[in-house]
Formats: C-alpha cells, structure tokens, sequence
C-alpha cells in the first residue's frame, strides 16, 4: 500500500463503504494477477485485527451494503479474531478467566466461519488462509512431529502454499502454529523450517527471516517456560544476527538473565534503530516487561522509546498505549509522552486494560481532591463496565460511595462480584465461593447474583468449588488451604453445613497496578454492537435481510438476537453503558439485558 492508499479501516469507521469495498476488491484483484505482492495485500487488511467493539455497526452497514463479498468477508474474520485476542489477554493459560475462554472460543468460531467461508469467495484467498492460521495458532498445535515429518499440514497451509508456493507469511503462521509452548516443539519448528530450505521456494532473505524466528521462538521458550536464560540469550543472539528486529528478543533474554548494562543497551539501541527503520515493526508485550526491568540508564534513549511506542499506539495498537501508560508509573522519570489521550480512546473502544491504567495514572495526582476522586471513582465505574476484574471488585468492595455518586441499583453490588470472580479475580472468587456456600447469594433466573437467604442450592455448591479450584490454580493460598479443609460432603447441597459467613466490609485497599494482566469483553455491549455477521458466514446464501448473531449470555448459552436500527443500537448502547436495565423481545420470550 502506497502513502497515498486509503487507510481501510479509516474507510469502515467513516462510512464509505463503497470506497472501501472498490478499493480492497482493486487490491485482491492486483494481487491475484500477481501486480502487487503479499505484504501490499496482507498491510491491507492488518488494521481490522482490531479490538475495537465499536466497529460492529460499521461490518453491518458494510454487510447491508456489499454482502457475501470477499473483502468484506474476510475482514470480519479477522476483527473477530483481533475481539478473541482481546478477551483471552496475554497471560499463561492457568490465569485466563471463565470469562476470558468463553469469549475467546466464541470469538473463534465466528472467526472461523467467516474465513473458511471467504476462501470459497475469491481465486486466491491468501488473506483468508492467514486468518486461518491465525485461528489455529491461537487455539495451539495439534499436530504430532510425526505429522510435521510427513507434510501432513492443515488445509489452511496446503491451500494457501498450493496458490502461493513463496509465500513467507504462510510459512511464519505455520511455523507459529508449530511453538512449544503451544503444543508443538522445538523439533516440530526445525523439522519444519528444513523443510522449507529444502524446498528451494522462499528468497534466501525470507529463508534467513524464518531461521530468525525459530530461533526467536526458542529463546522465548528457554526463557519463560525451560527456565534457561543461558539457552534463551544464545538463541536470541542468532536470532538477532540473522534479522535486525529479533534484537528485540535479545534485549528480552538479556534483561532477564540480568545481563550487564551495555549489553541490554546494545540490544536495545539495535532494537530501536531496527524499528526506526521499518514501520511495521512495532514491540511486543515483552519489551513492556525488559523495560520496566531497566534503570535510569535507558533515560536517554526515553525519547526514541516513547515515539516508537506513541507511533504504534496511533497506528490502532492499544497494548502499545497501555505500555506507554505503565511506562510513566515505573519510570515517571523518563518524562515518556502523555499516555492518557491515547488510553481514553483505546478505552472508548471497548479496551479493558487501557481504561485499568487509566485508573492506575490518577495515582499521580498529588493531593487529590474531593473533585479527583470523583473523577478517580468515574474511571474506575467504567473499567468495571468493560469487565476488568479488578476494577469491578473495587466497586463492589466500595459500593456505597458508588451508589451515591452514579445511583446504581442495590442488586448491581452482586453484580460487580460476580463480573469480578467471572473476570478472575481471585479475591473476589474466594468471597463469592464463600457467599454461595453461605447461602447469602445464588444465581437468578435471568444470569445475575442475587442475594438470598436459604440453604445452599447444589448448582450453587458446585460453582463455589470451581472458583475455588480456578483460584488456587493461579496461585491464590486462602482457596488453596479451603480446599485442603473440606471433603466432599462439603460439596453436596444434602450433606453440607451451611457456612457461617458475613458480606465483605465495604473498606476497600486502592487496587494494584499488574504488569501484563488482561481481563476481557463486555459481552452485553456487544450484544447491541456486534450483530453485523454476515449471511455468508453462516452459510445462509438465500436468507432474508435480517441478520443475525449468536453471542453468549451469562451462563454461556447463545442468544440469538435480531439486529436493530442503527439509531436505535446507538441508544441501546448508551442505556447498557449507563448501568440501566433493558428488556427485549427474542422470539416472544422476553430477556432482562445488563451490562452484567
């Protein structure tokens, strides 16, 4: 894409959907008569891995417009893709919340469905079938070495390679697929780059390229999971000797083998210059982490620092704000740029930890005053609303001062408690556990905590146990040592004692400010927003206009709901917002929406 090219998703998010379907059609139709080549293509299309929940109403404006398209198609799989990334955060996989894995794998379904569907749509459906990789990497490796030996790969690789035989984006995705870390192995990666060598099919630039990130994949394994920085910087080092960017990775291994001052330097400045260099380039989550572990000997290169994070950020990339943002609370010395206006618009997406660090910056404010922590309680309320589990713990500890600053219905405390434990905070699936076994609390008819006052249910005894049991397994010791305590009598509603238990003291600690931790996806707010799937995903050519999504409600289920005007959705999504209950009509059963 030259300078002059549209931006697409400037395009979807202005409403010029003619333009944006003309010009990405013109794009896959150069590409396809081998006019321009697969970085032009894929750069197209990179902006709709998007988190942003607001752009639901422009894929069905796009999808009244333009249906059953390619373009279209395919950028939708990937936004629901980008929404599935988002709601599964980038923490291991012992500390992703209930609510994390059932946003991710409903994401990754329609995600899925859309792709699939886009590769029967065009002659040439690399994008699609990257899209697809994605989805398979996100959802770990299922081949065995014996698979990889033998070529046996998923039809998304064999169908992408068999029309793009020099492909590296389709190489890297596999190789992605193949980590340890996510169920394939080092020999898995090696096997398969071999392969690739040996084939002849890839530049010699782009074979080196895939050497570097295997290599890279290494070091990182080495590094966070074998617990061998040794291996880690070695491999970093070839990695970066191989492709100037991997020097990102070598400041990653060397800071964490506490390596000397000048050599994570070195890397870094080799890092830096690399990104200065290439604008797609842009750092990971773990370059966050190396520089929050570095001391004021990085201060002057703080500038290049901050203005290659700020230009990330501006490109649509919110962990890059976030970074920024939890930059200034561990070195606010470094006077890096203001983080805040790119975290309230990351926040006015529908981010979860942009709005949390939003939260955790008000700690600067130097004597605050009454008009601060309204402010400070505002901002807090709306990380709560897009169900950040520690903000939604706070305003439940809190509730009162909550209460009579926003007016809140009294059953919504029950509600933050229970958006809290869903989203993974431990404390708040202890004290639910523990109200549940109590019998203060169970779940309504309509999805959402209420209190009560009776022996506890069973479904009630078997919830408490599983938000024990997510609990312990992050490491939580109060669940661990319950859990040790009880028997399985304990657990069935005929033989347990009822637990003598009080509610929690509205008196509240300041929530801390992790590094790395993500709790995702207003579920209700997508309800209204995200209805704009598109018939060809559900492979129903010759449906009627009406579109329809299924998103999981509270327990789980899937709701099937017709999509509204678009003024009436903007409405909807204000009143949602706002606190207020909503009840709609679904197939002549009326539902209770929250923002639950």
């Amino acid at each position: 894409m030259t300078d002059a090219a549209p931006a697409p998703l400037s395009l979807l998010k202005t409403g010029q959907y003619d333009h944006l379907h003309t010009y990405l059609t013109a794009l896959e139709n150069q590409f396809e008569s081998g006019q321009i080549g697969e970085q032009e293509l894929l750069r197209a299309f990179q902006g709709f891995y998007s988190f942003d929940l607001t752009l639901g109403e422009g894929f069905q404006a796009w999808t009244m417009a333009h249906p059953d398209t390619y373009p279209l198609t395919v950028a939708m799989a990937a936004w629901f893709l980008g929404r599935g990334w988002e709601a599964r955060g980038q923490m291991t996989s012992n500390l992703v919340s209930d609510q994390g894995w059932r946003a991710l794998h409903h994401f990754l379904e329609q995600a899925e469905t859309c792709a699939r569907h886009a590769t029967t749509l065009t002659a040439n459906p690399l994008v699609a079938c990257t899209v697809l990789g994605r989805v398979s990497s996100t959802r770990g490796c299922d081949l065995t070495l014996e698979d990889v030996q033998r070529q046996a790969y998923p039809d998304w690789f064999t169908l992408g390679v068999h029309h793009n035989p020099r492909s590296y984006a389709l190489r890297r995705s596999m190789l992605l697929n193949l980590r340890t870390e996510w169920g394939g192995s080092e020999e898995h990666m090696l096997t398969f780059v071999r392969q690739q060598q040996e084939a002849g099919l890839l530049s010699d630039t782009d074979i080196q390229r895939l050497w570097a990130e295997f290599h890279s994949y290494v070091s990182h394994h080495a590094m966070h999971f074998a617990k061998n920085p040794a291996q880690g910087v070695e491999r970093a080092r070839l990695a970066a000797e191989l492709h100037p960017a991997q020097a990102e990775q070598l400041f990653i291994a060397l800071t964490g083998a506490k390596a000397s001052t000048a050599d994570r330097l070195d890397a870094l400045l080799r890092f830096l210059t690399a990104a200065e260099q290439d604008a797609t380039v842009a750092p990971g989550g773990n370059f966050a982490w190396a520089l929050h572990n570095s001391g004021d000997w990085a201060i002057p290169e703080a500038p290049r620092i901050g203005a290659l994070l700020t230009r990330a950020a501006g490109a649509g990339d919110p962990d890059a704000a976030v970074m920024l943002g939890k930059l200034q609370l561990t070195h606010p010395n470094w006077r890096l740029p203001d983080a805040l206006p790119l975290l309230k618009a990351a926040r006015d997406q529908g981010h979860t930890e942009a709005a949390e660090t939003i939260v955790y910056l008000r700690r600067l404010i130097t004597n605050p005053t009454e008009s601060d922590a309204a402010q400070r309680r505002d901002d807090v309320l709306k990380a709560a609303n897009l169900l950040s589990a520690q903000m939604s713990w706070e305003v439940y500890r809190q509730f009162d001062a909550y209460r009579a600053q926003f007016d809140l219905d009294p059953r919504q405390k029950y509600r933050y408690l229970h958006r809290a434990a869903d989203a993974g905070e431990n404390d708040a699936r202890f004290e639910l556990a523990q109200q549940l076994r109590g019998g203060h609390v169970e779940m309504g008819d309509d999805g959402v905590l209420q209190p009560v006052d009776t022996a506890p249910l069973q479904v009630s005894l078997e919830y408490a146990k599983h938000l024990l049991e997510r609990a312990a397994g992050s490491g939580h010791p109060p669940s661990e040592k319950l859990l040790k305590r009880t028997s399985e009598k304990d657990w069935q509603a005929a033989t347990a004692s009822r637990l003598k238990v009080q509610p929690l003291a509205a008196n509240a600690a300041t929530p801390a400010a992790p590094v790395g931790q993500k709790m995702r996806v207003p579920w209700i707010l997508l309800l209204v927003v995200g209805m704009a799937i598109v018939r060809a995903c559900s492979h129903a050519a010759g449906s009627t206009p009406g579109l329809h999504v299924g998103l999981p409600s509270p327990d789980n289920s899937v709701l099937a709901v017709s999509a509204t005007p678009d003024a009436q959705q903007a409405v909807l999504l204000k009143q949602l917002q706002a606190g207020q209950k909503l009840t709609i009509d679904l197939d002549g059963r009326r539902v209770t929406l929250s923002a639950h």
